[in-house]
């Protein structure tokens, strides 16, 4: 267990009573428009209170007994979602910077898993191949309705076709299904012809310098070890590699649906 979360509708009030009259030492705290909160040193373990009324969303909170939830810390909160024997609503990015999803334990008690958030948004990293393509990507990104979409939902002017990486490595491999199992950004087809058919894009940062979009197309039988890229450049020359060289891929946030 990493710390103990207490939310409150009576923040000043709560904070004097572990502060003031306990005498817990402060270790951190934030105070935003969104978000306003501290944490106690309480020995063996940290108590984290939490300002409900400045929560963007407030929570509706219950009697004193749902008001507590154990946060759990990890490094990589997809994985973690994937791993749990338990079914669970997928990680949501909040607002003061952190990836997280939740879940209750028998008897009602809240579980929060919990990924800070790097401060460029980084949520994971892959790494892949350069491979030659078929050619598809290429009259994709010229269809009108799919280019008109990715301008407006992933802000990206496509060069046309698509850079292919092939994932080799267990773990980048792992790590792709896993990210293929949250909604990502739609690319919806208005059409129903056997051709035709709808995208997920999932916003990334190859080599730590050129931002990007993996699109995924939603057809049976798509490779697992496959991603196709989109750019507003021709990825090839601006990363200056070729066939067979690695690319480093940054997930970002922004991954989520819109």
């Amino acid at each position: 267990m990493s710390y103990v979360a207490l939310a409150t509708d009576r923040y000043d009030e709560v904070v004097a009573f572990y502060g003031e009259q306990l005498g817990f030492p402060v270790i951190e705290s934030w105070d935003r428009d969104d978000a306003r909160g501290l944490r106690f040193d309480i020995g063996a373990m940290k108590l984290e209170v939490l300002d409900n009324a400045r929560k963007r969303r407030p929570l509706a909170l219950g009697p004193c007994g749902d008001r507590v939830h154990i946060v759990v810390e990890v490094d990589d909160v997809e994985e973690a979602w994937w791993r749990i024997d338990i079914k669970a609503p997928g990680p949501e990015t909040a607002s003061w910077g952190a990836r997280l999803f939740q879940l209750r334990d028998p008897d009602g008690v809240a579980i929060t898993f919990l990924q800070w958030l790097r401060p460029d948004g980084v949520l994971q990293r892959i790494r892949g191949r350069i491979a030659r393509g078929s050619g598809r990507g290429t009259r994709f990104t010229g269809l009108d309705w799919a280019h008109k979409q990715f301008i407006e939902r992933l802000g990206i002017d496509p060069f046309p076709g698509t850079l292919n990486l092939s994932l080799e490595e267990p773990e980048a491999i792992a790590a792709w299904i896993r990210l293929c199992g949250t909604p990502g950004i739609r690319i919806d087809n208005p059409h129903d012809g056997p051709n035709d058919c709808n995208a997920r894009c999932y916003p990334v940062r190859l080599d730590g310098r050129i931002d990007a979009a993996i699109v995924l197309p939603e057809i049976d039988g798509y490779p697992e070890g496959k991603l196709e890229l989109i750019a507003p450049i021709r990825l090839r020359d601006a990363l200056g590699k070729g066939d067979g060289d690695e690319v480093s891929l940054e997930v970002i946030q922004g991954s989520e649906a819109r």
